[in-house]
C-alpha cells in the first residue's frame, strides 16, 4: 500500500499507511528520526493478521514540523492522540520503538483506555544510561549546533544504533538524509532529543516510571541485546514497574529490532498478539 497524506484534527499534516481489515488495529510508532519506512521489513508479515496502521511522527519524515512546538513528551503524546482521533480509532495495540516506545507509555498518562496491548521496543526512561554521543547535544551554546542531523551525524547515529553495520544500507542513509534536508528538521531533531537527554543522560525518570507503574496492560518488552543506545540493562527496571510484562531480549540485534532482526519481532509481536 501507498501512505496517504492526512490532515489530523490538531492541524498538522502526516503520512498514514492504512492496510485496513477488521478487528482491533495495531498502530505502529517509530523512533527519533525515523519515518514510516522503518517498517517495511515487518510490516507486510503484520498485515497478514491485523489492520496496521503507520504513520510519520510530526517532526519526522513527511510529517508538518511546526515551529513554535516544544517537542516533548506532551507534544508527543498529543499527536498520538491526535491521529487515533483522525482515524476514528477508539482502543489499539500499539507497538512502539525507542521514542514512540516512550510516546505509549506518556500517552497512557491521557489515554490508558485506549490501548489494548503495547508492544515497548527499547524505550528511553528506564534508566539513566545513554550512550555518550547522545548527550553531547545538551553541551550549553553548542550542542544545538553539533547535534544536527548533518549527513555525517546521521550516519554515526545508525551506526551506532545498529548492531550489524551492514545493516545501515545505503538506501536508509539516503532515506534519512532526505528526510533531514526538509525545513524545520534541524529544530524537531534538536529539540526532541535536548527535551529527553540531557548531559548526565536520560531526563524526565520519575514521571516515566510513575506512569509506568500505572501502565496496566498486557507489555511485551523487546530490546537487542546489543543496544548501544538505551542499554540491555534497562530492560529489567522496565520489568521491575510494568504490571503485566514480558521480556524477550534478541541476539545480534541493537537499538532496531523490527530492523535488525525482523523475522525475530514479528514472530515475538504476532505471539504476544494471538
Amino acid at each position: 500500500m501507498t501512505p496517504t497524506t492526512v490532515e489530523l484534527v490538531n492541524g498538522l499534516s502526516t503520512r498514514v499507511l492504512d492496510t485496513g481489515g477488521p478487528g482491533p488495529a495495531v498502530v505502529l510508532i517509530h523512533g527519533l528520526a525515523n519515518s514510516i519506512e522503518i517498517w517495511d521489513r515487518v510490516l507486510p508479515a503484520l498485515a497478514v493478521r491485523h489492520r496496521v496502521v503507520a504513520f510519520d511522527i510530526p517532526g519526522f519524515g513527511q510529517a508538518s514540523r511546526p515551529a513554535d512546538a516544544a517537542y516533548d513528551e506532551a507534544f508527543f503524546s498529543a499527536q498520538l492522540e491526535a491521529v487515533l482521533d483522525t482515524l476514528r480509532i477508539e482502543r489499539a495495540h500499539l507497538v512502539g520503538s525507542s521514542l514512540g516506545a516512550g510516546m505509549i507509555v506518556r500517552f497512557s498518562g491521557r489515554g490508558l483506555a485506549r490501548i489494548d496491548r503495547a508492544v515497548l521496543a527499547a524505550p528511553g526512561g528506564f534508566g539513566r544510561r545513554t550512550h555518550p554521543l547522545m548527550r553531547f547535544v545538551g553541551l550549553p551554546l553548542i550542542g544545538g549546533f553539533l547535534g544536527r542531523p548533518t549527513p555525517p551525524n546521521n550516519r554515526l547515529t545508525l551506526r551506532l544504533a545498529m548492531a550489524d553495520q551492514r545493516q545501515v544500507t545505503p538506501e536508509l542513509m539516503e532515506l534519512t538524509n532526505r528526510y533531514a534536508r526538509l525545513p524545520g528538521s534541524d529544530r524537531s531533531y534538536v529539540r526532541t532529543l535536548q527535551s529527553g537527554v540531557g548531559l548526565l543522560g536520560i531526563k524526565g525518570r520519575d514521571s516515566f516510571e510513575a506512569l509506568a507503574r500505572r501502565f496496566d496492560r498486557p507489555s511485551l518488552v523487546l530490546w537487542g541485546r546489543q543496544d548501544r543506545v538505551f542499554p540491555v540493562a534497562h530492560s529489567e527496571r522496565a520489568m521491575a514497574l510494568l504490571p503485566q510484562a514480558e521480556r524477550v531480549l534478541i541476539d545480534d540485534c541493537g537499538h532496531y529490532p523490527h530492523w535488525e532482526q525482523p523475522e525475530v519481532f514479528t514472530a515475538e509481536v504476532l505471539r504476544f498478539l494471538a
